[in-house]
């Protein structure tokens, strides 16, 4: 998580603090997010029966093949590109890389 907030900061051309970088790390790893759910979610959760915390979700990588058609995945792509550009969409779909 570290290099990706790195890649995410140099992308956006933001500098990283430094003495603050290990409690940025600690406040977006998925446990704190978890526990502290109602201070992130929109309305602290209030959209949902069982609260803020079922919006914050482990989910499983490449779960999405399972449930959006070829036809889904070509319109998000699409509007990505739209309207976040092309940089921006390709990081969206291809991860940081190595580049």
């Amino acid at each position: 998580m570290a290099g990706e907030i790195r890649r995410v900061a140099e992308f956006l051309e933001i500098p990283i603090d430094e003495a603050k970088f290990p409690q940025m790390l600690e406040f977006c790893g998925f446990d704190y997010m978890k526990a502290n759910a109602t201070k992130s979610v929109p309305l602290s959760g209030a959209f949902w029966d069982a609260g803020a915390q079922v919006f914050i979700h482990k989910g499983e990588n490449g779960r999405w093949r399972d449930i959006l058609t070829a036809e889904d995945c070509q319109t998000y792509e699409s509007r990505s590109a739209k309207e976040l550009g092309p940089d921006c969409a390709r990081w969206l779909i291809e991860g940081g890389g190595t580049d």
